[in-house]
């Protein structure tokens, strides 16, 4: 498996540079060598984080993860992106269908019993998206006998039962599928994070749509990667730290909440990796 190659190489390579060495630290974790591809977990149907459309990806997700790949020393046509489904994201990396997943994963600690996670890189707050003609949901106490659909496997069911256990939750395979029944009416809210839900919202809502701004979670947004490689969480952990020195992350995070019309604090949302 690809995560634990990288580890076992990078060790080497870290043992074999001198206490006194005179090479840059990032050339220590150069690891493109490894393999002839890297495949990278993104979401294909989330605007602003991860999205595909005719054969390109746009979103922070995937500049984030394009930074830090590169910084693994594997070139752009090395990479091979996989759509991952909240619900799969576990399992795939688990069975070495993908050797990183970098789509809004929220780490939690039932997920890092799983899996290891570098980061964190982005904080996000689960919040409501309902019909822009509602008036009655201004947030998670208003949702009682309310339908609320939420993606299966996202952290969004667990806490919308826990803070109103009398919401009916009704779990869709994918996040945009509650977007349909929001705007059919087959449900009355949406639940999931909010920097995923502007997205939906702008590019699919055809104005109907809006968000409730008023978060009732704090996420963290992380990569997650095989469980048991502590030298690769390392590795990119150092590699999210440049791309926030650097600006690269900033001008990232810009263009991202900018193509999906949300407004942001880039310094409230950018946190530090490392901080599990």
């Amino acid at each position: 498996m690809f995560a634990r190659r990288i580890a076992a190489a990078l060790l080497a390579l870290v043992l074999a540079v001198p206490l006194s060495g005179c090479g840059r630290q990032e050339d220590r974790y150069r690891a493109g060598s490894i393999g002839p591809k890297i495949s990278v977990g993104i979401s294909f149907d989330q605007p602003g984080l991860g999205f595909a459309q005719s054969g390109q990806y746009r979103g922070l997700d995937v500049d984030v993860a394009r930074y830090v790949v590169h910084e693994l020393g594997y070139a752009e046509s090395q990479i091979v992106f996989r759509q991952v489904k909240p619900a799969d994201r576990e399992r795939m990396l688990e069975q070495g269908q993908v050797d990183m997943v970098v789509a809004g994963y929220s780490i939690t600690q039932e997920r890092q019993k799983l899996v290891d996670f570098a980061g964190p890189y982005l904080a996000a707050g689960q919040d409501l998206l309902v019909r822009r003609t509602q008036n009655d949901i201004a947030g998670v106490d208003d949702l009682a006998q309310k339908r609320v659909c939420v993606a299966a496997g996202s952290t969004a069911g667990t806490l919308v039962r826990s803070l109103a256990p009398q919401a009916q939750v009704q779990e869709r395979e994918e996040f945009p599928e509650c977007i349909t029944a929001l705007l059919s009416g087959d449900t009355d809210a949406a639940s999931g994070d909010d920097f995923a839900l502007a997205g939906l919202t702008h590019v699919r809502g055809g104005g109907q749509l809006r968000l409730v701004g008023n978060p009732f979670s704090h996420e963290r947004y992380g990569i997650g990667v095989p469980h048991g490689d502590p030298e690769l969480v390392d590795v990119i952990d150092q590699a999210l730290k440049r791309m926030m020195r650097d600006g690269s992350f900033k001008a990232a995070l810009g263009r991202a909440s900018k193509s999906i019309g949300f407004s942001i604090n880039a310094a409230a949302r950018t946190l530090q990796p490392g901080d599990h």
